[in-house]
């Protein structure tokens, strides 16, 4: 079931306050109600994600509708809402400029016609839940697009964007950070042999084991295909050695069972460890290569190792 349609209505003057909600009302709008345009930005602040439209008088003790407006408008989480002006006078061209350069979406003059309200409202109202669904879409998307929808860590883009922010930190604060780049042994015969759910299954199972040996601000990602890479901040390159054989361990005391038969299987990786140092100014243009060819060079040596550049 939906969420009721909500509107706020703000009016210090009593009678009027209650002829408005009860229009609305009628038209199947739950009302929210406040006297003031103090108490208006704290009801809306409150109340951010339910409010669908603000309807809010101009002329009121204490700040006016218009400053009310303009702080609705400077807060973050009241800034989306869609606010009608209601002005107890015959509205000139600086009101109607005012309330538009404010961010009002409309405007009605006192006394008004209740079926005009409501026609109003409601189109504002559906307008408005339309964007706040659209918002959301948006939000879900942005944040599932950084994702790998498998192993749950962040995918390519989201570590590229990462890099960019740790390389950073590094260079401000002159600390070097250790990029871990890893990739699952012989993974081709786990697919081969047990099918490619059962390498599903092993990618999941090495992401959790990541996971598992990771600080609060080391995070990891899934590279490419059976690929993974670490970001370990603060840690120079003799750490981020024994960081990727902390790993190894943990993957040797966790095998996974495979197949029809639940084959217990160890899964090992080779894997490649580069850093920023402070006698290159803590430079990271060449960091991945690095890490690359550190981790060519594992398996070149027999895999199931770990090498540095």
């Amino acid at each position: 079931m939906s969420a009721p349609r909500t509107v706020l209505v703000v009016d210090d003057d009593d009678s009027l306050r209650m002829l408005t909600t009860r229009w609305l009302k009628n038209a199947k709008l739950h009302c929210l109600e406040a006297r003031t345009g103090e108490e208006a930005i704290a009801v809306a602040t409150a109340n951010a994600a339910a409010i669908d439209a603000i309807v809010l008088d101009v002329m009121m003790p204490g700040i006016d509708g218009f400053e009310t407006l303009r702080r609705l408008k400077a807060n973050d989480e009241t800034s989306p809402l869609p606010v009608v002006l209601l002005t107890a006078h015959a509205t000139g061209d600086k009101d109607l400029i005012e309330g538009a350069v404010g961010g009002a979406v409309d405007h009605l003059v006192k006394p008004f016609s209740g079926p005009v309200l409501v026609a109003k409202v409601r189109a504002i109202v559906e307008r408005s839940r339309g964007e706040r669904e659209l918002r959301l879409k948006l939000r879900y998307a942005e944040e599932t697009s950084t994702i790998d929808a498998l192993t749950g860590l962040g995918n390519r883009r989201h570590f590229e964007a990462r890099f960019k922010e740790e390389a950073a930190y590094a260079q401000r604060h002159k600390q070097t950070f250790s990029l871990v780049l890893l990739d699952i042994d012989h993974f081709k015969s786990v697919n081969d042999t047990f099918g490619h759910e059962e390498g599903d299954r092993v990618l999941v199972h090495v992401a959790d084991v990541i996971r598992s040996i990771l600080r609060a601000d080391d995070c990891a990602f899934r590279y490419g295909g059976e690929e993974f890479v670490m970001i370990l901040r603060a840690c120079e390159p003799p750490n981020g050695i024994l960081a990727a054989g902390r790993l190894r361990a943990a993957m040797q005391a966790s095998p996974i069972e495979l197949g029809v038969a639940k084959e217990p299987r160890l899964i090992t990786f080779s894997a490649g460890v580069a850093a920023p140092s402070a006698a290159a100014d803590f430079a990271t243009h060449d960091l991945v290569s690095r890490a690359d060819a550190a981790l060519y060079r594992a398996k070149r040596g027999g895999r199931d190792r770990v090498e540095s550049d």
